[in-house]
């Protein structure tokens, strides 16, 4: 019983997720930031602006992730408790910063649009590695996106700027490929694949989302498989985006980008686009003030990070349980969870 009710508070904190997310709209581009996991969700409200369309699998925003590999050892942004999560900046441009005794990433958003069309907007992720140890280390990244549009409809293919994409593929920088494109009947988003500028990937791997997030690093490339691994997922998409290792001196930075952008009027933020002014004139909420947040955030760590001690210990007394499910409940309550 003591095991069950310990789980049951695992799922809780789950649930809890997205306490403290940031919510940034603009134009009919919704960005929602998680701090407490180090994800984001994106939604168009271009159709209907009070029931925003997930332009990624939203359910559960940790199957989208960033994944550090340091001197052959991989780490899981967000999941990883080598890594502290949290989140800077403002609505303009917020930044996830990812800190360890030996590295400091951070994933920062900026919004982007479309000089000849204002409704292609998009926003650009900029990750930037710093070696923050007083040793080279070598770090590479991949970055797994879970998506989605083109599921929904057995019409519409996964797409390139030259191609349909309906089978296991691999791209790499000597293609001649600049974006991908996910489609549903009415939304269409897009994604940079290899544009010839700075910080772009080394491959792009795109082929069943489940067979990319269960593998550490590399999956096994088939080319010509499809989108099924039978019994789990059927015509399930993801894209990872791979950046090799490269060797890091001490305070040496590493610096890489993705652009995701909604199409409007048959045109793409991609690969040309510009920098959004740097005070967005959409909204911005966050739910909880910045001294508030920080709190509970340094809690809520805190809280998973017994449940964590305690499920690998496989024994847990009913004071520990009790003052476990009473600092959660603290919790939940100020923020109406209840």
């Amino acid at each position: 019983m003591k095991k069950y009710s310990l789980l049951c508070l695992f799922f809780l904190f789950i649930l809890g997720f997205s306490l403290f997310a940031m919510e940034i709209t603009e134009g009919p581009l919704r960005l929602v930031l998680h701090p407490s996991g180090g994800r984001f969700s994106l939604y168009s409200t271009a159709i209907n602006r009070e029931r925003p369309e997930a332009l990624f699998y939203d359910r559960d925003p940790r199957t989208s992730f960033l994944s550090l590999m340091v001197n052959d050892r991989v780490y899981k942004m967000g999941d990883t408790l080598t890594f502290r999560t949290h989140l800077t900046g403002d609505a303009s441009r917020p930044a996830f910063v990812f800190e360890s005794s030996f590295m400091v990433v951070s994933q920062e958003f900026i919004f982007v649009v479309n000089p000849l069309d204002s409704d292609a907007i998009g926003i650009r992720m900029i990750f930037t590695i710093t070696n923050t140890s007083e040793e080279a280390l070598s770090v590479g990244a991949r970055y797994l996106l879970d998506t989605m549009l083109s599921e929904k409809s057995s019409s519409i293919e996964f797409a390139t700027d030259h191609r349909i994409i309906d089978s296991e593929t691999l791209i790499t920088v000597d293609d001649d490929f600049s974006f991908w494109v996910d489609r549903a009947p009415l939304l269409a988003l897009a994604g940079s694949l290899v544009t010839g500028g700075s910080g772009n990937p080394d491959s792009i791997h795109i082929a069943n989302w489940q067979r990319l997030s269960n593998a550490s690093w590399k999956p096994s490339f088939v080319g010509g498989r499809n989108f099924n691994l039978a019994p789990y997922s059927f015509r399930d998409t993801g894209i990872a985006y791979y950046f090799e290792p490269e060797t890091l001196a001490p305070q040496e930075q590493r610096v890489f980008n993705i652009t995701l952008a909604l199409a409007g009027n048959g045109n793409t933020a991609l690969p040309y686009t510009a920098i959004y002014p740097s005070t967005p004139s959409g909204e911005a909420s966050l739910r909880g003030g910045d001294a508030e947040r920080e709190r509970d955030l340094r809690e809520l760590r805190e809280i998973l990070t017994r449940i964590n001690i305690l499920l690998s210990s496989g024994t847990v007394n009913e004071e520990e349980l009790n003052a476990l499910e009473s600092s959660l409940d603290s919790l939940r309550s100020r923020y109406n969870m209840r």
